[in-house]
C-alpha cells in the first residue's frame, strides 16, 4: 500500500510538472516570515491600463480609472467616431475587460459648455452609449457596463479658455468593484 501511494504521488508530481505551462504562475515574495503575493489583481489591472493608455491613470480603493480627451474617440462636438483611434482604443478596453471579467466598468463622458446644457447632456449620453455598444459588440456583457453622460455639469477646468474646454471634453473609463463611489468622489473633487 505504501509503495503504491508513493508511485501515485510521483505520477501526480510529474503530471503537474509537465502541465505547469498551462497553470498561471503566481510570484511570491517573503516579508516578515510570511508569504505574500508580489502583484495583486489591482496591480495587474493598473499595469495593463498604463501600458494601453498612457493618459491620466487614477487609482482609488477598489477602482482604477483612465481619462482620455473626447477627441481621441470622437470628432469634436459630435457623436461620430474618430476612426483613426477608435478601433485601437475600444479593442484595448475590450481586452482588459475580458482579462478581468469580474471587474465592473463605468464609462463617463463629459463636455464643455459651448452648446446648450441640454445639447451637451444629450451628446455626452450618446457618446457613452456608443462606447458601451462598441464594447458589447466585442463580447463584453452589457450588464457589466454602466454608461453615463454628464454633459457640462462636472468641469475640471475653466470653459473660458480653449485649453480648459479641451480638458472638460473627456471620457473616463473606470474598472473595479467600487467604481460608482470612486466616480462620484472624483466628480466632487474635480469641480472647477
Amino acid at each position: 500500500m505504501g509503495r503504491g501511494l508513493s508511485y501515485f504521488m510521483l505520477f501526480l508530481i510529474f503530471s503537474l510538472a509537465a502541465g505547469a505551462n498551462r497553470i498561471p504562475a503566481i510570484e511570491y515574495g517573503y516579508r516578515a516570515g510570511s508569504v505574500v503575493k508580489k502583484q495583486t489583481l489591482k496591480d495587474n489591472l493598473k499595469d495593463h491600463l498604463s501600458r494601453s493608455f498612457s493618459q491620466n491613470l487614477s487609482m482609488g480603493k477598489g477602482c482604477t480609472s483612465i481619462s482620455v480627451p473626447s477627441d481621441c474617440l470622437f470628432r469634436p462636438h459630435s457623436q461620430r467616431v474618430n476612426p483613426a483611434k477608435w478601433k485601437v482604443s475600444i479593442a484595448s478596453v475590450a481586452r482588459i475587460c475580458k482579462r478581468y471579467p469580474h471587474a465592473d466598468l463605468i464609462v463617463s463622458v463629459y463636455t464643455d459648455c459651448l452648446h446648450s446644457e441640454e445639447q451637451n447632456l444629450a451628446l455626452s449620453e450618446l457618446q457613452a452609449w456608443t462606447i458601451k455598444q462598441a464594447l458589447v459588440n466585442r463580447g463584453i456583457g452589457a450588464e457589466k457596463i454602466k454608461a453615463q453622460g454628464w454633459g457640462e455639469s462636472r468641469p475640471v477646468a475653466s470653459n473660458a479658455t480653449r485649453e480648459g474646454r479641451k480638458a472638460n471634453n473627456r471620457i473616463m473609463i473606470s474598472f473595479g468593484p467600487a467604481c460608482e463611489k470612486f466616480v462620484e468622489d472624483q466628480a466632487r473633487a474635480d469641480l472647477f
